[in-house]
């Protein structure tokens, strides 16, 4: 009897665990069946370049260091294949970038990203860029290796996107993608357009050589790609890296990156996409919907798969699944600042509020169309911090209508409404936000920045604004003068600014909605302008004084600056 207890009471065990267990394997069997399949990302490769100890140009601080980390981020939490480069001289750069072709067997699905770290030239003259091997000399640029070299072998590669990030410059005709139309799309489509397209795409410091601060283990360019490849947890497309990377770099350096697909390549839709380990594995673990076995029967154990194929025809979806959602944006606060990721512009978020437009009937310099004073209410948006300047300017138009030609942080001027339109038309196609000109409330409510002072700031015009007795007749650098208390500068002064509204000198008496006020909306073409100017008299740079031309008017002494559509 004991015998038999010691030979059933394990048996019976067996079974009744094996009685648990089918069920949930069956459960899990068909459960299986519903799982959406991944679409097939490829394989990706890595050729990380790390140049530190020159023979005849300055040693690097932490090229070595950036080059180690960045190649062992990519292979363990990105799966990357990595080549790592350390210290190489031309001959070995040359000979490595070109044994790239025959490193990417299949074109339809693969990825390459290049990494570089290293001295950089930029000629001025004829904006040919290069990358310094360690033997290079100083004035001898035949012993450099052109970027647009660089670019001609990549168009070799037989991958469908590459990603070049270049703690350098790297010279070409960077373009962002047109966003406006696009804005639609619903996750599902966009990352499919983004994985089927083909891509060549650039994120460059935009300098000569890479910039530290003191005691910092890697440099300023790699530790933000570092944070922010390291918090990833979903589908990151190269765009999003860009615009996650942007403000934080420029803030530490006041350097913008560069970022775009070079134009003329046929490769400029798609983009590069980052999988993070965890989501190569569920998309081994997916399979196409099979039978689901009986429960009787045992499964055989499954062999290892090493290669990712194509998913066969079934029934159920094989359309690639949403990339994950993301957190919810928080919610930003008085003084906030973004960076618009094309122009390098500052915008500052101003809160939602209500405020007291217009000026009293004893405001000294007053004009009649200033009042009646009456409550308007505007909600929370992003506005530039400065007025828009030449540098700006120059990044999306190409050229500089300014009459006061001074330097970069000038801000532009003799542009008309309609200019500033143009401007805001080639912003938008290529920014991932929608920016516009600021309305006549908006402009006031930010002015006043709920201060009662006559000036946009407080009451003393001296300390706030560039006008006809102290500017010398001419317009100064942006920011020289007292912010207000949202932060923004020249609100008074320097340069009238456009608002969006048209005028009508009894617009403030009218009945009508005092909550997001738009203006008029039909009467007379000529638009709103406002905050006076460096040839103003002072009562004409007060927060109330408003004031209109017809929207092709231009003078050396009238720009903008802009606000975000939130």
């Amino acid at each position: 009897m004991i015998w038999q207890q010691k030979t059933t009471r394990p048996a019976l065990r067996v079974i009744g665990l094996m009685l648990l267990l089918f069920p949930l394997l069956a459960a899990i069997n068909a459960a299986a069946v519903e799982q959406p399949v991944l679409p097939d990302f490829g394989r990706y490769y890595a050729l990380v370049i790390g140049n530190q100890s020159y023979r005849n140009l300055d040693e690097l601080k932490t090229a070595r260091l950036d080059a180690k980390e960045i190649a062992r981020q990519l292979e363990e939490q990105y799966g990357f294949e990595v080549e790592l480069l350390l210290d190489a001289d031309r001959d070995r750069m040359l000979w490595t970038l070109s044994q790239l072709p025959k490193r990417i067997p299949r074109r339809e699905q693969d990825s390459l990203l290049i990494y570089y770290v290293g001295h950089s030239h930029l000629n001025r003259q004829n904006g040919a860029g290069y990358w310094l091997p360690v033997d290079a000399a100083q004035d001898h640029d035949t012993e450099w290796i052109p970027t647009a070299l660089i670019t001609n072998l990549l168009g070799t590669v037989r991958a469908r996107h590459i990603l070049v990030l270049t703690d350098s410059y790297y010279t070409g005709n960077l373009q962002l993608p047109e966003e406006a139309g696009r804005r639609q799309e619903d996750k599902k489509e966009r990352l499919q357009r983004l994985l089927e397209t083909p891509s060549l795409t650039v994120l460059s410091s935009g300098g000569e050589q890479p910039i530290y601060e003191t005691r910092d283990r890697h440099s300023m360019f790699a530790t933000s790609l570092l944070n922010t490849l390291r918090d990833n947890q979903h589908i990151l497309s190269g765009r999003v890296l860009f615009e996650r990377m942007v403000q934080p770099y420029f803030r530490a350096t006041e350097q913008l990156m560069e970022y775009g697909y070079l134009a003329g390549t046929e490769r400029e839709q798609g983009d590069f996409l980052f999988l993070p380990k965890q989501l190569q594995t569920m998309r081994q673990m997916r399979r196409p919907a099979v039978q689901p076995r009986k429960v009787a029967q045992l499964a055989p154990k499954p062999k290892p798969e090493y290669k990712i194929s194509p998913p066969k025809q079934v029934a159920t979806s094989t359309s690639p699944p949403p990339a994950p959602v993301a957190s919810p944006r928080p919610q930003p606060k008085k003084g906030d600042i973004m960076i618009n990721e094309v122009s390098g512009m500052d915008l500052v978020y101003v809160p939602s509020g209500c405020f007291k437009m217009g000026s009293s009937s004893d405001e000294k310099g007053r004009f009649v169309w200033e009042g009646p004073v009456h409550e308007a209410c505007v909600d929370g948006f992003w506005i530039g911090k400065y007025e828009v300047t030449q540098k700006q300017w120059k990044r999306i138009m190409g050229d500089n209508p300014s009459g006061f030609k001074k330097g970069d942080q000038y801000p532009v001027e003799n542009v008309s409404w309609n200019d500033a339109q143009k401007f805001l038309g080639r912003l938008n196609k290529r920014s991932s936000r929608v920016y516009r000109l600021p309305t006549e409330a908006e402009w006031e409510y930010a002015c006043r920045a709920n201060g009662t002072g006559k000036y946009c700031g407080g009451d003393n015009p001296d300390f706030l604004a560039w006008h006809e007795e102290n500017s010398g007749s001419t317009t100064h650098p942006t920011g020289k003068l007292q912010a207000n208390d949202f932060g923004l500068y020249d609100m008074s002064g320097n340069v009238w600014e456009w608002c969006a509204d048209r005028f009508d000198k009894n617009y403030y008496a009218l009945a009508g909605t005092r909550l997001n006020p738009q203006g008029p909306a039909s009467g007379s073409e000529k638009r709103v302008v406002r905050g006076g100017s460096a040839g103003s008299r002072v009562h004409n740079c007060r927060a109330a004084f408003r004031f209109r031309n017809e929207p092709d008017y231009q003078e050396n002494l009238i720009g903008f600056r802009v606000v975000m559509q939130e």
